[in-house]
């Protein structure tokens, strides 16, 4: 998993401000693509652009799932054994 990232402190007058509010978009990015199965399985819980792979318990597959403006989209994914 991506970690949340946190911002320098900076002694450049305003310049925190800014800074933060990059690092905010960096960590709603990273928000994003660190959906685990049980914080959002609901079918209408997301934001455009989430991503997250799932397990089916039922069969131990995985998917990739992608949220649009349609709802949740999918493909399946397969375990590669070398």
């Amino acid at each position: 998993m991506i970690a949340k990232k946190r911002a320098p402190v900076v002694s450049v007058e305003g310049m925190d401000r800014i800074i933060q509010k990059i690092y905010d978009d960096i960590n709603d990015i990273i928000n994003s693509v660190n959906q685990s199965v049980g914080e959002a399985r609901a079918i209408a819980i997301g934001k455009e652009g989430d991503i997250r792979v799932v397990k089916d318990a039922t069969d131990d597959t995985y998917r990739i799932e992608a949220f649009t403006k349609d709802g949740w989209a999918k493909s399946d994914l397969e375990i590669v054994k070398e």
